[in-house]
């Protein structure tokens, strides 16, 4: 049998799985003949079957100094770099190509992906553009270039190509999947989900279409649906760390958290120090009350995906093990107003340590927060005196070791300025004999959680009803949607329409018999005065409340009201309702 046979057949051989037997006839062939084109070629082509990269580059290469302008040699060697990540080398040999003559909308694309992988996107673009200029109908170029624009952030522009690779070929499982990622980074939930329930029509089999259809799901609150798909989805790559975070979320926003924490503890079984995972492993840990671990994870905010940019990391950070006696320390606020309410008390606590402590909080907290103790407050913004060290608010419970039953938690910790408040007796006629009662009906409406958390005013119309109380809107931003109600309801008032600050807030608060609050910053300052309050929460609460109690044991004060299935205000205020019925004929009667 001649040597053109004999590789014939070896290559038949390798097709009907006979790979040692055609490799043994190859190399045969090759140390007799070394510059045999066709045997270099073949076993290069078995080695790169049988993921021997190298083996197949060195082949591939030595075939094509004995012709180099093989477009077939050529494309192997692109391929086969490209998939061993050499991504510079790939694109020469797909350039090499193309001088060759053979210009072709694949070549094209191929080189596009490896211009793609060296970040060269605007590059990649153009030469996606040279092929849809040529081929217009290239569905899988008009695809690619949807792609590359979703990378660049270009979504609008990246719908209009996607839009445009599925009017030419409907059944392309990858389009729709793209869109539905690009509708999802534009907030289009709804849209994004009928996308991507195409994509699964079409390739049920995909774990990535039906994790992302998870995610989305979630995020339009349907968390059975997204459940069963991050299910599905796991089962299909269960080794997907991302997936089981998400897994994890989405029980989490289902109150089941214990299961949470154990799919959170997949992930990081896969993927140690995910700090994605661990942050929103945290919440779990801390609403089940598990503090040891949980402010430990906590440390986490600032390293997962969209964490918060932390502010004086050019000074030492005191996590408690240094002694601060006689030292200067900053203690910086983060989060939210109601975070920095919640946390100041422990500035106490770092000051007992014989620490001199400077507390930086937002402008409208300084004036209150002054009456915490005899140490400076400055405002964001305003200069930061020396310090030796720096500590962020909430890892405060972190260096005390906080537990349920260490939480430093005095009936009050700050107090209402006694001349302000006696303006604001006077101005809104406190002293008429009747019970003073507080509403806040929603907050920050920048909260990522605030859909959840607020409500509208007019759902608080069945606390109205009694005569033995005034009614006092003490939320100093009301909601557009909230002024009609306002208006129709004089039996309800707005105090807050002139205020200055939390201290004047503060000063309204201390008028109060009750204050009734959605989980906002004014139902923090209420529970730090020490005024009673009652703090409306929705179904899966925040981490701080806990879960089903009516205390709180950061604000004895404070008594926690909590939807009894998830969005129903109506049954909570109903609710209330009784109960304020009860609290006022009760107070009556002592009256």
């Amino acid at each position: 049998m001649n040597t053109i046979n004999l590789i014939q057949q070896a290559y038949r051989d390798f097709q009907n799985g006979n790979t040692r037997q055609a490799e043994q006839v190859l190399s045969n062939i090759l140390q007799s003949q070394p510059a045999n084109v066709d045997a270099l070629h073949i076993l290069g082509v078995i080695h790169a079957a049988s993921s021997q990269r190298p083996q197949a580059i060195d082949l591939f290469q030595k075939a094509l100094v004995q012709d180099p302008n093989n477009v077939s040699l050529h494309y192997k060697l692109a391929r086969v770099q490209f998939e061993s990540g050499e991504f510079t080398a790939a694109l020469q040999a797909y350039e090499r190509i193309i001088a060759l003559g053979y210009v072709k909308p694949e070549i094209l694309l191929a080189k596009t992906a490896a211009l793609v992988n060296l970040q060269r996107h605007l590059e990649a673009l153009a030469c996606l553009e040279q092929a849809l200029a040529r081929w217009p109908d290239y569905a899988d170029g008009w695809a690619h270039k949807g792609a590359i624009c979703y990378q660049l952030r270009h979504y609008d522009e990246a719908l209009l190509c996607l839009d445009q690779a599925l009017a030419l070929q409907p059944a392309m499982a990858d389009g729709w999947y793209k869109k539905s990622l690009a509708l999802d980074k534009l907030e289009r939930y709804t849209e994004a989900l009928a996308c991507a329930d195409r994509a699964v029509s079409l390739a049920p089999q995909s774990a990535a279409y039906r994790l992302d259809r998870a995610v989305i799901l979630h995020k339009l609150e349907r968390y059975d649906e997204a459940l069963s798909d991050h299910e599905q989805g796991l089962a299909l790559a269960p080794a997907n760390a991302e997936a089981w975070g998400d897994h994890g979320l989405t029980l989490s926003r289902m109150k089941r958290h214990e299961q949470a924490l154990a799919s959170y503890g997949r992930a990081l079984s896969l993927q140690s120090g995910y700090a994605d995972v661990l942050s929103n492993q945290s919440l779990s840990q801390l609403v089940l009350g598990q503090f040891d671990a949980g402010w430990q994870s906590y440390e986490y905010r600032w390293k997962k995906g969209n964490a918060d940019t932390p502010r004086h990391t050019d000074l030492p950070l005191w996590l408690g093990q240094q002694d601060i006696a006689g030292k200067r320390i900053l203690l910086w606020s983060e989060q939210g107003l109601g975070d920095t309410i919640q946390f100041c008390r422990y500035a106490t606590l770092v000051a007992a340590l014989g620490a001199e402590v400077v507390l930086e909080v937002d402008p409208t907290l300084k004036t209150i927060a002054q009456t915490l103790g005899g140490f400076q407050v400055i405002a964001i913004g305003e200069s930061v005196p020396p310090v030796d060290y720096q500590t962020p608010l909430m890892s405060l419970p972190l260096v005390f070791k906080t537990d349920l039953a260490s939480i430093p938690a005095g009936p009050a910790y700050l107090h209402a300025d006694r001349d302000k408040r006696e303006h604001w007796r006077s101005r809104q006629d406190f002293a008429n004999g009747k019970m003073k009662i507080g509403l806040v009906c929603s907050g920050n409406p920048g909260n990522t959680n605030d859909h959840r958390r607020s409500m509208p005013l007019q759902d608080f119309a069945p606390l109205l009803q009694s005569d033995a109380a005034d009614f006092f809107l003490i939320q100093k931003d009301v909601r557009e949607s909230d002024l009609a109600f306002l208006q129709q309801n004089p039996k309800l008032r707005l105090p807050a329409a002139d205020i200055d600050g939390f201290d004047d807030t503060a000063a309204i608060i201390a008028n109060l018999d009750l204050v009734i609050s959605v989980d906002t910053s004014i139902a923090h300052l209420s529970g730090a005065l020490g005024v009673p309050v009652w703090i409306l929460l929705p179904w899966v609460p925040d981490w701080r409340w806990l879960l089903d109690r009516e205390d709180s044991p950061w604000y004895p004060s404070a008594r926690l009201l909590r939807q009894d299935t998830a969005g129903n205000w109506h049954g909570l205020i109903q609710r209330v309702a009784e109960e304020l019925n009860d609290f006022l004929s009760v107070s009556l009667k002592i009256s």
